[in-house]
């Protein structure tokens, strides 16, 4: 698959090693994407096949992977960092390597749906960076975030993965002009896996002479029975729990007004 070159420059912080950990059948992957859904349908999102759909800062490209083989969609996988381009598999869409702070006239108002799963907080200057977004996006588009949430759970883990912070609400929602966009939906999940996180923590106060690598396989990495057991808690919770007051994680869903 050919990688179509806009501009390389980064404004992101993003550990290698987590990349390459980050794979499919993860049970934090498939969590997310199952809360996605459900979200998507409590607020009666469609995911249509004629919509420009981009994935920014996509990674190894695990989400695009997911929706392309659940909705049969063909997905703009987007990322400043050419080589992480390179680590992404089974692409129906296009591979762009693309900096949104350059603004390129050709991807002005271009997409319906732009997803921003877990870069926000690598990103140093996030205010902006969601106004860059807003040049991309159409009039009535969708833009879906997800970040990780809880400032008390930010461990060594978060720096060795290259998170600047974690996030609330509160301190999300102030990067999103009410002129510009409308909140559709703002919910925290992953509610199972908040004591498991500062738990982490606790451990990783005792890694100072590990590497920034041996922590995020600590932190990250599974056995084929820990992913089951958590696949199970998943689901549970998705299934049983409508709302939930706090969470590992946090997920926003605007529309352009």
């Amino acid at each position: 698959m050919q990688i179509l070159k806009k501009t390389y420059s980064s404004d992101t912080l993003m550990n290698e090693n987590w990349l390459k950990s980050a794979g499919l059948n993860h049970f934090w992957m498939l969590w997310r994407f199952k809360f996605l859904l459900k979200q998507l349908s409590k607020i009666k999102i469609k995911l249509k096949k004629n919509y420009k759909i981009m994935d920014l800062g996509c990674g190894n490209g695990v989400l695009s992977n997911q929706l392309e083989k659940h909705n049969l969609l063909k997905i703009d996988r987007v990322d400043s960092n050419y080589e992480t381009l390179k680590l992404n598999k089974n692409v129906k869409g296009k591979l762009i390597c693309y900096n949104i702070s350059k603004k390129d006239n050709k991807m002005k108002r271009k997409y319906d749906i732009i997803f921003l799963f877990d870069v926000l907080e690598h990103v140093k200057n996030d205010n902006k960076f969601i106004n860059d977004i807003n040049f991309h996006l159409k009039k009535n588009g969708y833009l879906i975030v997800n970040v990780p949430s809880i400032n008390l759970l930010f461990s060594k883990y978060d720096y060795a993965v290259g998170h600047l912070r974690r996030y609330n609400k509160q301190n999300l929602l102030k990067n999103f002009d009410k002129k510009l966009f409308e909140i559709c939906s703002l919910e925290y999940w992953g509610f199972c896996l908040v004591p498991i996180l500062f738990i982490r923590k606790l451990i990783s106060m005792f890694y100072n002479k590990q590497k920034t690598s041996n922590i995020v396989k600590l932190g990250w990495k599974t056995n084929t029975l820990i992913n089951n057991l958590f696949k199970i808690v998943m689901n549970i919770e998705t299934l049983l729990l409508n709302y939930i007051p706090i969470g590992s994680s946090l997920m926003l869903i605007v529309k352009k007004k």
